[in-house]
């Protein structure tokens, strides 16, 4: 995004905004437009440029119909501007604490700019566009001390001498600070934004005996603190003007930067001609502005291309009516560019493309789908548009078109693509002509589809992992293998897919359920247990190709038929020495599983201790927890009575699927 700064107050921002709401391009909607309508979004979090502090209730103002609107970061630093129709906003920051304010234009585009020409006229489309902003505090100082310099025993301090600072690199309004040099030379900034860095500039200079040249620096600065520029030196400026800084010589040059040239002296503005071309792409449009009449802005029209060379030539005369000639060549950033397609069965042969697959296209470098000047489109041979979804894969260089219904079989197919990287104005475009596979035969219906698990193999309340194993089909591609349960999958879904392998005859793979968690009896609990309170899970299995799918296999149904285990502790002694109270004491059951609710059965055997008393099961009250995984078992001892010695037993414990404790547990008491 180029951004253009005014150097002007806050007030007057506010004032120029009003004035000047023609300059916000709004989009009327029309079915001509397309049949729904945007509504744009711009959110972002405003920090401190330095700490990275997130600044609270800071002010945020735009421009939208007409109206002033303003809102404030919330304690997160978080804004939000909801309900934008598509067009171009100027979005003001006004800091608070002494930060310098802060401008940005942001553009909302229309459903046609995003690739959308059929949303439906009831239905409204959503578009976010995130705009962070970095605030700098207004308490960082620079100084130094400016010399003219006749020869090398002719150094004095100039006084008189204007210093700018530049800060058009970073989106502060107003962007340019100016100060004088005093009787000693010394010029010095107070209360300016406290940046990383800034770019200072003299200006022309002249003593009354000689003129001194543009000087240029960059200097850092510090946060609440005054940076020392050091000296900085002017020298007698020769007859013949110089460019003294650039911006286009790493041959890396940004696609959407502008030329950015700094002469030596004060330039004759109307006398220049100035061309900028490349070989392969002609002349380039642009906009050229002065600054003092000594620093040159070209502003092409249109990104430039990726990995091009260009040619940059300037001629004209100073004002002191020396002239200027220059010829120079830059070449622009590494761009994307296509690799590899999944369109091309073998090198330039681009047939026998699946009718149901998903098209695939790698570039070299992160595709930004969001962009909205990018564009893939499916043609039919007819030269119908053909409806697609584009996605990317997980490292965001491949591009995912998914058909919304499977292609025709042998047809010719046209593919047209713009896509951009994540730098602005780069993008790659192509075209690929391909045609699908001609029609064949379904595969045939499944058989031998059956568990592979070993035999005396059961499903347990959390089995996830299922093998099965079937016969290979001939003509097979590959295979689907679908499921439901009797619990809140009536329908048949798609648990798992493997390719086809024809050198087998027969073929065993293995279903996650842990990837489908519709098949999970408690959702809350962490634990996929697909197979709680007996449910059923019905699986089949099909084959696939270019041609369609085969019958469903026979069915397989699996259940929990695993019975549950489990422990029981004794918390305290059953031996009661009172002869007048009675005794309480607790044996805890465990289980690794959900269990059926009912009480189960329990009795106490005499095993020794005192052998003319055994306590009775009416001393005996139980209670379940409330996950159903444990209970409790609360005994009374009569006063003077001893039951340690003798065995707890319990049976019948029950899973919630019906499956029984494989024995009984028994604990002999103390």
């Amino acid at each position: 995004m180029k951004t253009k700064l005014l150097v002007i107050s806050f007030l007057i921002t506010m004032f120029f905004m009003v004035g000047c709401g023609d300059q916000i391009t709004n989009e009327t909607y029309t079915e001509a437009v397309t049949d729904g309508r945007l509504i744009g979004s711009i959110h972002g979090v405003v920090t401190d440029g330095n700490t990275n502090a997130r600044l609270n209730t800071i002010q945020v103002w735009w421009l939208a119909d007409g109206q002033i609107d303003s809102t404030l970061t919330d304690i997160l630093g978080y804004y939000s501007i909801p309900n934008l129709p598509p067009g171009s906003y100027e979005i003001t920051f006004s800091g608070k604490n002494n930060y310098a304010i802060n401008r940005v234009t942001v553009n909302v585009p229309t459903l046609q700019q995003i690739g959308i020409v059929d949303q439906p006229t009831e239905k409204d489309f959503y578009y976010s566009i995130t705009q962070d902003m970095d605030l700098y505090k207004m308490n960082a100082a620079l100084t130094g001390v400016v010399y003219t310099m006749q020869n090398d025993e002719n150094i004095n301090t100039a006084s008189g001498v204007t210093v700018i600072a530049d800060f058009s690199n970073y989106d502060i309004s107003p962007d340019k600070y100016t100060v004088t040099t005093g009787g000693d030379g010394v010029f010095l900034f107070n209360n300016i934004p406290a940046t990383q860095s800034v770019f200072l500039q003299t200006m022309p200079f002249n003593d009354s005996s000689y003129g001194y040249g543009v000087t240029t620096a960059l200097v850092s600065l510090i946060p609440n603190g005054t940076a020392n520029a050091g000296n900085i030196i002017l020298t007698i400026t020769p007859a013949t003007p110089f460019i003294i800084q650039n911006n286009y010589e790493n041959d890396d040059f940004g696609l959407t930067d502008d030329i950015v040239v700094t002469f030596s002296k004060a330039m004759d503005t109307s006398t220049f001609d100035i061309l900028l071309e490349s070989s392969n792409y002609g002349t380039v449009e642009f906009r050229a502005t002065w600054n003092n009449d000594i620093t040159l802005t070209i502003d092409p029209y249109v990104a430039l291309q990726a990995n091009e060379l260009y040619f940059l030539s300037m001629s004209g005369k100073s004002q002191d009516n020396n002239s200027f000639t220059g010829n120079y060549e830059f070449q622009t950033q590494e761009g994307i560019e296509f690799v590899w397609t999944n369109l091309e069965r073998v090198d330039g042969v681009f047939d026998q493309f699946p009718i149901d697959s998903n098209l695939e296209i790698t570039f070299s470098k992160r595709v930004d789908l969001n962009n909205y000047n990018g564009d893939v489109k499916l043609y039919d041979q007819s030269f119908a548009a053909v409806s697609v979804e584009s996605s990317l894969s997980a490292d965001s260089t491949t591009v995912i078109i998914n058909p919304l219904y499977n292609l025709e079989p042998g047809q010719d197919y046209i593919l047209n693509y713009t896509v951009y990287s994540t730098i602005d104005g780069d993008f790659d475009s192509g075209t690929f002509n391909f045609q699908t596979a001609g029609d064949i035969t379904p595969p045939d219906q499944v058989t031998g589809f059956v568990l592979d698990m070993g035999d005396g193999w059961f499903a347990d309340w959390n089995t996830t992992l299922i093998t099965f194993k079937w016969n290979t089909v001939a003509n097979a591609d590959g295979y689907i293998i679908y499921a439901k349960d009797s619990y809140n999958n009536s329908d048949l879904i798609q648990v798992a897919s493997f390719d086809a392998q024809d050198y087998l005859t027969e073929q065993n793979e293995t279903v996650d359920l842990r990837m489908y968690p519709q098949f999970d009896y408690y959702v809350d609990d962490g634990i996929q247990t697909p197979f709680t309170g007996d449910i059923e899970i019905t699986f089949k299995i099909l084959a696939y190709n270019y041609a369609g799918e085969g019958a469903f296999s026979s069915a397989i149904v699996v259940t929990d038929q695993t019975a549950p285990t489990g422990l029981i502790t004794q918390d305290s002694s059953s031996n009661n020495f009172s002869t007048t109270d009675t005794k309480i004491f607790t044996i805890t059951f465990l289980s690794n599983e959900y269990l059926d609710s009912t009480v189960p059965t329990y009795a106490f055997i005499e095993n020794g201790g005192d052998r003319s008393y055994v306590l009775p099961s009416s001393a005996v009250t139980f209670k379940w927890d409330s996950g159903m995984m444990s209970g409790l078992f609360t005994i009374t001892v009569p006063a003077s009575k001893n039951g340690s010695g003798d065995n707890f037993v319990t049976i019948a414990f029950k899973d919630s699927s019906g499956n029984n404790l494989e024995q009984s547990i028994l604990i002999t008491l103390f």
